[in-house]
C-alpha cells in the first residue's frame, strides 16, 4: 500500500490516465477504471463509452487515499 494525500493522487492521476485506463474523482473517492470488455460481467463492471473493470479507493479518517500495490508502479 502507498498513503497519498490530495497532490500525491492528483499526480497519480496524471501518469496513469490513457485510452485503456483512466482514474477520476467521484466525490472524494478515487475510481480506478481499466477498460476490459469483461466488465459487462463483472460485480465490478462499470460503462464509460466502453466497458471495463473499476478499482475505488475511499479516503481514510486521516485524508489520506491507500494506493494498492499494483498501481505503485506509476510513480517511477
Amino acid at each position: 500500500m502507498l498513503y497519498l494525500n490530495e497532490l500525491g493522487v492528483n499526480i497519480f492521476m496524471r501518469k496513469y490516465n490513457s485510452l485503456m485506463q483512466n482514474a477520476y474523482w467521484n466525490n472524494y473517492d478515487l475510481i480506478i477504471w481499466k477498460k476490459n470488455y469483461n466488465g459487462f460481467f463483472k460485480q465490478n463492471g462499470l460503462f464509460r463509452k466502453t466497458w471495463g473493470v473499476a478499482d475505488k479507493v475511499s479516503v481514510d479518517q486521516n485524508g489520506m487515499w491507500a494506493l494498492p500495490k499494483q498501481y505503485v508502479k506509476y510513480f517511477k
